[in-house]
């Protein structure tokens, strides 16, 4: 039987533990490149977050004798404007969390968000970054904002107390199932918290095997009966089942096949990605895709140099509501069916928070300076943004003029018509703040009797 959220996080807290190291050695020294691609904000607890802002990294092996290169990216010409939305509404809700007075008044929240690239190795790094704390690398840091006390610092050191206080005790992510399994694989040792708000397969409900892992994200056995009596309903009894190679797509599928023998649907062939398109295709021409938005996109390019026509897709729910892939092949998507997640009609309060980006702030973040460049075709003074994204020459743009304003364009990033994933994260945040307001009114041992 599921842990009460409360309960959940306690039981975990009892195993963590400031690192020894932070108590022995004056410095902490940061072992690597700091990275701008990060929304941050200093707090008494700091919530870790990971999303998949950009998909498909370059694959590298590394040789031990030279340093990695940057991350560059092989089929994401564009900036995921829906997952810098899901970000942004994590940032607003520990923001709104701390304007309360009735929720954690004693406490300030803080976060850390990082790219996860919807890749495993990129997504490990960015959690031990996240679990470890990093250090923010400038000559004056604020350590303690409370006193309004500053001290200068080196560039390659930061007082332990400061990294410490980086440290995320609970991390809400990641999007992909795979990349949540292998973060909890990792994470296991150190009973790390992992709040999910888009991983949906079925076996993450395995608490004996995920102790550590919760959701705002209903599992695939839901969804599986309903796209089982979706295609029942229509009388398609003859189906392709396809996937991204992932654990998300092994156990959709697998579960799809037990399911749709309740209902006389078969299964014309089952296929993980990369699929060979051609004559598979053509023994079926109703498939079901478990996969991401950027698995489809890849899927749909193929399908249009191929130019095969007339298929019925069946969307899961990871990339049902992707806007994205509508606008670019709308034409190849014409009587698409799938299910989408619960719509929030509202988070008062999220819209002005999207749309209140100016070039100020805009320069403290990769991800905000990127948003903006690729969105008003410009080129900001002294931006931190590293990703170029193959469309045109960026050296060429012209300077952003500084009256850009969000509301005059379109960008899935400000769209709040259709909140599924950023309502998850809304929740998936307050989640974590009302076990933290349980804390303060439990006793730690009596906590530890009753877990």
């Amino acid at each position: 039987m599921p842990l009460k959220a409360t309960n959940f996080l306690l039981f975990l807290s009892l195993f963590r533990s400031t690192p020894v190291s932070a108590a022995t050695l004056d410095n902490c020294v940061f072992l690597g490149e700091e990275e701008k691609n990060n929304l941050y904000e200093d707090g008494d607890i700091v919530i870790g977050g990971l999303f998949p802002l950009h998909y498909s990294p370059v694959a590298s092996f590394p040789t031990y004798k030279t340093k990695p290169a940057p991350i560059i990216y092989n089929i994401c010409l564009f900036i995921i404007s829906r997952t810098l939305r899901w970000m942004q509404t994590m940032a607003f809700a520990i923001k709104e969390i701390n304007q309360r007075s009735d929720l954690l008044p004693q406490l300030k929240l803080g976060f850390h968000i990082r790219d996860s690239c919807n890749d495993i190795p990129v997504s490990l790094r960015a959690l031990l970054v996240l679990a470890n704390g990093q250090p923010e690398r400038s000559t004056t840091e604020s350590l303690n904002r409370a006193e309004g006390v500053e001290r200068n610092i080196s560039d390659s050191t930061l007082g332990c107390d400061a990294v410490h206080r980086a440290v995320s005790h609970v991390i809400i992510g990641d999007a992909a199932s795979g990349v949540s399994i292998a973060m909890l694989r990792s994470l296991g040792s150190f009973h790390i918290p992992l709040v999910s708000y888009f991983a949906s397969c079925s076996c993450l409900s395995n608490q004996r095997e995920f102790p550590t892992f919760m959701r705002t994200m209903p599992s695939d056995a839901f969804q599986i009966r309903a796209l089982a009596q979706l295609v029942s309903y229509f009388g398609w009894t003859w189906v392709g089942v396809i996937g991204v190679d992932s654990d998300y797509a092994r156990f959709a599928i697998q579960l799809f096949l037990q399911e749709s023998v309740k209902y006389g649907v078969c299964a014309a062939y089952t296929h993980l990605y990369p699929v060979t398109l051609g004559q598979q295709m053509a023994s079926s021409k109703v498939i079901i895709n478990f996969s991401s938005e950027s698995e489809m996109q890849s899927i749909l390019t193929e399908i249009r140099k191929r130019n095969i026509k007339g298929l019925q897709w069946i969307a899961s729910e990871a990339w049902a509501t992707a806007t994205a892939l509508w606008e670019n092949s709308g034409d190849l998507l014409m009587g698409t069916l799938g299910f989408a997640i619960r719509r929030a009609d509202v988070i008062p309060g999220l819209r002005q928070h999207l749309l209140g980006l100016r070039p100020p702030y805009i320069h403290k973040s990769a991800f905000l300076a990127e948003l903006w460049e690729e969105t008003f075709n410009c080129k900001l003074n002294g931006s931190v943004n590293s990703h170029y994204h193959g469309t045109g020459n960026y050296l060429d743009r012209e300077p952003c003029k500084g009256t850009e304003n969000l509301n005059d364009v379109y960008s899935a990033y400000s769209d709040v018509t259709q909140l599924r994933v950023s309502y998850n994260v809304y929740k998936a945040v307050y989640l974590v703040a009302h076990a933290l307001e349980d804390m303060n009114h439990v006793p730690l041992l009596d906590c530890y009797m009753s877990s």
